[in-house]
């Protein structure tokens, strides 16, 4: 019911909340509204059996420029419950910039790539002199957490958070959320699997460090020149840790066949 969140100043007071279908990935099916009553004629619609995932929504998040955004953590875990979060998590920003006078905008309120690509599509594309600075956008809608540090340093100084702060948090909170859980992952305790989850977090505009959601199927698309550098490192790095103690390279370091 969202009652921890609604305890705090960040949820803000206009009753607003997220309903997420936990079949869809994407951004696909996601809705804001702001009255539980829309809530309700929003779920008549749907068929029986469907389920979906309603959650209080951050009225005031902290922005990237004017701009919502959440960061994206990809965690490991293979068939011995240990847990693996890879170093390099990255951000997904949205192209509008953040109001909550128009709840319906997902370009406003998802970060989703999948969401923010078809918004692209339907602009023109400006020249570099017809930008300012603080209209031009990421590539892919994506920054580094070393970026977002440096912004963090430059708008926020009196914060001291960096972006090494906020990932010692989440961590936290990972090892808390798999703790939960460890006894539905890989029930059967089948060897030699692995799986890879994205965990989506976001941060208030008093640094507060909140989940979002944990997805079992994480976009892995290259969609900028950051997320090849992250999902390439990411792969290797499943690949050392679950595949080669069982794959082991030949004598003398020859090429695997």
């Amino acid at each position: 019911r969202g009652d921890a969140i609604a305890s705090t100043t960040t949820a803000g007071d206009r009753n607003i909340w997220i309903v997420k279908p936990t079949n869809n990935n994407r951004g696909n099916g996601i809705r804001v509204f702001n009255s539980f009553a829309q809530i309700e004629e929003h779920l008549k619609k749907k068929s029986t059996g469907s389920q979906v995932v309603v959650q209080k929504y951050i009225e005031r998040p902290l922005l990237y420029r004017n701009r919502k955004f959440d960061i994206r953590v990809l965690v490991m875990v293979d068939h011995l419950m240990n847990v693996y979060v890879y170093r390099d998590a990255y951000c997904r920003t949205s192209s509008q910039e953040y109001s909550l006078d128009n709840i319906q905008d997902l370009f406003i309120h998802l970060t989703n790539y999948a969401v923010q690509k078809k918004k692209k599509k339907t602009e023109r594309v400006l020249e570099e002199d017809e930008l300012d600075d603080d209209e031009v956008q990421e590539e892919g809608n994506n920054l580094s957490m070393d970026e977002l540090s440096d912004y963090l340093a430059e708008h926020y100084p009196d914060a001291e958070t960096d972006g090494e702060d906020i990932m010692e948090r989440i961590r936290e909170v990972v090892v808390l959320i798999f703790q939960s859980v460890w006894r539905k992952i890989n029930p059967s305790r089948e060897r030699n699997t692995f799986e890879v989850f994205g965990l989506d977090f976001l941060l208030d505009e008093e640094m507060n460090v909140w989940l979002i959601e944990v997805n079992t199927n994480p976009y892995i698309g290259c969609s900028s020149s950051l997320l090849k550098s992250v999902f390439t490192g990411m792969l290797e790095g499943c690949a050392r840790t679950c595949l080669d103690p069982n794959f082991p390279p030949p004598p003398g370091g020859g090429d695997r066949k």
